[in-house]
């Protein structure tokens, strides 16, 4: 994952599967308020507390669950993002029952323009706003140049 002043030119892959875009989510969602070298140390641990973004595991996480996490020194403890992660997880199930795979739902929505993609990914989605969206979209490989150009023309603004 890139860190928040090069994120916009950092190259990744395409997820290989669901449990991929819910790991890169959930990473957007944890960096966000962090420095991203905390949460880069602290990634292995939160990969292994989150059974490896497994979605069925996680979004069968139940609050003896939670409380686990909350007290697990590998996780960084914000209830509201452990919480968000669990419900994204779930939304995904959701999503993989209608269209097969998260993959197959970023294509259907790509149809429809980036502005819907966009929308679609922050309404159903705990924990993404419009900025930490693209961010995600980012790093799964999406192609967002309205989110490209506002995020470009914010930084010039920012620089000496």
């Amino acid at each position: 994952m890139p860190d928040s002043t090069n994120w916009h030119d950092h190259k990744v892959e395409q997820p290989k599967n669901d449990a991929e875009y819910l790991e890169r989510m959930s990473h957007v969602i944890f960096v966000t308020g962090l420095n991203w070298r905390v949460l880069k140390n602290k990634w292995p641990g939160i990969k292994q507390a989150f059974k490896n973004f497994d979605i069925q595991k996680v979004a069968s996480f139940d609050e003896l669950e939670i409380e686990e996490l909350m007290m697990n020194p590998d996780v960084i403890h914000n209830l509201a993002k452990i919480r968000a992660i669990i419900a994204n997880a779930r939304e995904v199930q959701k999503i993989t029952q209608e269209f097969g795979s998260f993959e197959n739902f970023l294509s259907d929505l790509r149809k429809a323009g980036e502005d819907v993609l966009r929308e679609n990914i922050e309404k159903r989605f705990a924990f993404l706003g419009k900025a930490t969206t693209a961010i995600f979209l980012f790093s799964v490989g999406e192609h967002l140049p309205k989110a490209h150009k506002e995020w470009s023309e914010r930084h010039k603004k920012n620089r000496p």
